[in-house]
């Protein structure tokens, strides 16, 4: 009897954690990892880094990024970027940015972007057609 109600209690929690976690806490959405690529404007070297949000069901993307060499936009030097992106469809993120000008701290914020994803290659790509491959 008492191993009974051990896993009656047992099988009960996990049942009610399978219920209040939401289904996408554990996804692995296509846009999430670690990203790279050259710049459409300037041809130097970008890095995303893509996390999902935390109980968004992989609707919410924390974006983290550094440009190793920017154009007349931040002075021709390094750059970090923070942003938010918001799933729109499968495939089709829209962001919000925030660029970070490293040798003189200008701020470039609320700048809009898009990314797409392209399941046939496993490739980013974003408003200005810059193509972001995936690091292994």
């Amino acid at each position: 009897m008492r191993r009974y109600v051990k896993f009656s209690i047992v099988l009960s929690a996990a049942l009610l954690l399978a219920a209040v976690l939401p289904a996408g806490a554990t996804s692995n959405h296509p846009f999430r990892g670690n990203w790279k690529g050259l710049d459409w404007f300037d041809g130097s070297n970008i890095t995303y880094q893509i996390v999902e949000e935390a109980r968004t069901g992989g609707h919410v993307f924390e974006i983290r990024g550094t440009d190793d060499r920017t154009g007349g936009w931040c002075g021709g030097g390094p750059a970090t970027l923070k942003a938010i992106g918001v799933l729109e469809g499968d495939n089709y993120l829209v962001l919000s940015l925030v660029w970070n000008c490293l040798a003189d701290n200008t701020i470039l914020y609320f700048l809009s972007d898009t990314f797409t994803y392209d399941p046939a290659t496993g490739t980013i790509t974003d408003s200005g057609g810059g193509v972001f491959h995936r690091e292994r």
